[in-house]
């Protein structure tokens, strides 16, 4: 997962300098968790600092993860291109 993002990141001109995490949620399905968690980065094209804000949900079984699917706040992300 986290060579996934990395990836996706490294392919942009933001550079993430940190991943906060908020909270990890539990659901009434084992095998799904809910995260939260803000990106926090830089555009060295504007010299700005933004912050964007997601929830990745993710499917467990056996220990692995068997899917992500991340929801970003797409105006934190317009404001970070802005």
């Amino acid at each position: 997962m986290r060579a996934g993002y990395r990836a996706a990141w490294g392919a942009s001109p933001a550079k993430v300098q940190e991943v906060r995490r908020v909270a990890a949620r539990e659901t009434a399905d084992p095998e799904v968790i809910i995260a939260e968690h803000v990106v926090v980065g830089t555009l060295p094209t504007k010299a700005t600092t933004f912050t964007v804000p997601g929830l990745p949900i993710l499917h467990v079984r056996n220990g692995l993860i068997m899917r992500v699917r991340d929801y970003m706040d797409g105006s934190g992300v317009a404001s970070a291109r802005a």
